[in-house]
């Protein structure tokens, strides 16, 4: 009996967790689902974080029935200065036409934005920028009562305020279906703990991008604007091998917000994470997108459908409740995915040497 209780005692103790895993690890190590599986279980997040979809509903309605401002006393001037710039380029050494139909785009173009400037709402910038809430636009719906903006640095003001708020609220919807992805419950106070950074880090991820845009994209673009007054044909040529390039980069870098979400990486890292996950499930993430991209055109059509056959306000209040379940679960959708799949790495946890 005391041989039996020393062995007893010596026996080493097996902890807790070592047959136990956490939700998050338990994910890590669990093959990938197929893309059907990968939307159900987005809806199934959403539904562990509810109060995400307090965040796309409030500013839907605040632009619904909320004031309506016009940029249209400053578009106007600025896009007619803006064709009078570049009308030379189609008129020739002697201020003959020559090329008419670029003359006609450029009258067109000029027309049609003064005329949708009085549409659109400038408070829509709300649901503007990389962390977009989902919107169905009901800031367009025409009005009575309309603010005109007359000087710019009013305008200015309001849209980096607009910009800014928007910004922080998507940072926040973001944050909240990250933690529901990574199987975590986390509620409104602790995931804005994270937003800020994670605001920076994708205004950094914006930044790069946009530095490489310019660097590599302007001089393509002053290529394809001279070769269409020489050979229109070969500008086409030109402008689709452009678009197919645009493509194949956001179909590559469709994951990097959510690798900063979900992650807590910075943007280089992040951006190295999404190429390195598209590379390697390159047909599982292009039918994800398809199916993402088709589920929101579709379901966009059956809002408009409800709101013009539904006695108001009944359509566009469904529009917009609809809207902001449908669209949060194809974004969890798509932080599920990352997350299945991503490489290995801390999730869920801070990275050094990250901002």
């Amino acid at each position: 009996m005391t041989g039996t209780a020393e062995n007893a005692a010596r026996k080493p103790e097996i902890p807790y967790n070592f047959f136990v895993q956490t939700p998050l690890a338990a994910r890590r190590q669990a093959q990938p689902t197929g893309v059907i599986e990968t939307l159900s279980a987005g809806y199934s997040a959403v539904n562990r974080q509810l109060w995400v979809l307090l965040l796309p509903i409030v500013v839907d309605v605040f632009l619904w029935l909320g004031p309506h401002v016009s940029y249209s006393p400053l578009v106007g001037p600025l896009v007619t200065s803006a064709t009078e710039l570049v009308r030379p380029i189609a008129l020739g050494p002697r201020r003959t036409v020559r090329n008419p139909e670029l003359m006609s785009d450029l009258d067109q173009s000029r027309q049609y934005l003064i005329a949708r400037a009085d549409d659109v709402n400038g408070l829509s910038a709300l649901a503007w920028g990389p962390l977009a809430l989902p919107s169905i636009a009901a800031s367009d719906n025409p009005t009575e009562d309309v603010a005109f903006v007359t000087r710019w640095t009013d305008g200015s003001v309001l849209l980096i305020a607009s910009l800014g708020v928007s910004l922080l609220l998507g940072g926040w919807f973001y944050g909240g279906l990250a933690a529901a992805s990574r199987g975590a419950s986390d509620g409104p106070l602790s995931t804005g703990r994270f937003v800020p950074r994670g605001v920076l880090r994708t205004l950094g991820l914006v930044l790069v991008l946009t530095a490489t845009a310019l660097l590599l994209g302007v001089p393509v673009l002053l290529l394809i604007g001279f070769t269409a007054i020489v050979s229109p044909p070969v500008a086409v040529l030109a402008s689709v091998l452009l678009g197919a390039a645009c493509v194949f980069a956001a179909l590559h870098l469709f994951f990097a917000v959510d690798a900063i979400f979900v992650s807590r990486v910075g943007p280089l890292v992040a951006i190295r994470r999404s190429v390195g996950l598209v590379r390697r499930n390159l047909w599982p993430s292009v039918a994800l997108i398809l199916l993402t991209w088709l589920i929101l055109a579709g379901m966009g059509r059956v809002w408009e459908v409800l709101a013009s056959n539904l006695q108001p306000p009944y359509g566009v209040a469904l529009g917009i409740l609809g809207n902001a379940y449908v669209a949060s679960g194809l974004v969890a959708a798509g932080m599920i995915f990352y997350t299945q799949r991503a490489e290995p790495g801390p999730i869920g946890a801070p990275t050094r040497g990250t901002t």
